[in-house]
């Protein structure tokens, strides 16, 4: 007999949701909005009775399949997401999230934020990044969304495009 806290995570029975690319922008220097639409309310997967942890939207650099939350893979995108509604909507939901492109240093216990040169290195043979949505809950199996495909071309457009800088930041 296993012991009570091996295997006991219970599995949620929640079908992978549809993501759609919309568009993705620059917001700063190192922080890049992504748009996209879901079949799934992904910030209410799980019900409040269920404990939810959180999410968070993972991206791969240089593979075609995309890292768990746990995975050391060396170059990531990755934020946290939000709706763009104001209050429940029916489907397809809108989402947005504010990405940092980051490699992992030391197995993933701390990171950097990737510049643009190296970005352009890494992605420039590319077609597009896939991104999974992941979200936890206490005693359930992690949720991962189906695969979002951000196109490479639309990534470096924006690498090009030079941040505006606050007035409060201008020294005025």
């Amino acid at each position: 007999m296993l012991p009570f806290f091996l295997g006991c995570a219970k599995n949620h029975h929640i079908p992978p949701a549809e993501l759609v690319y919309l568009g993705f922008s620059r917001q700063s220097a190192n922080s890049y909005q992504l748009s996209f639409t879901a079949d799934a309310d992904l910030l209410n997967i799980f019900k409040p009775e269920d404990s939810p942890v959180g999410g968070l939207l993972r991206c791969s650099l240089v593979g075609d399949a995309v890292p768990n939350a746990h995975s050391s893979e060396r170059y990531v995108a990755k934020g946290l997401i939000s709706s763009l509604a104001a209050g429940p909507t029916v489907s397809p939901f809108v989402f947005h999230s504010s990405i940092m492109f980051v490699e992992n240093l030391n197995q993933g216990r701390s990171q950097r934020v990737l510049q643009a040169q190296e970005l352009r290195e890494l992605l420039g043979a590319r077609q597009s990044v896939p991104c999974v949505y992941r979200a936890t809950a206490y005693g359930f199996k992690a949720y991962r969304s189906g695969v979002l495909r951000i196109p490479t071309a639309d990534i470096l457009r924006e690498l090009a495009v030079v941040p505006a800088v606050p007035a409060t930041d201008r020294g005025d």
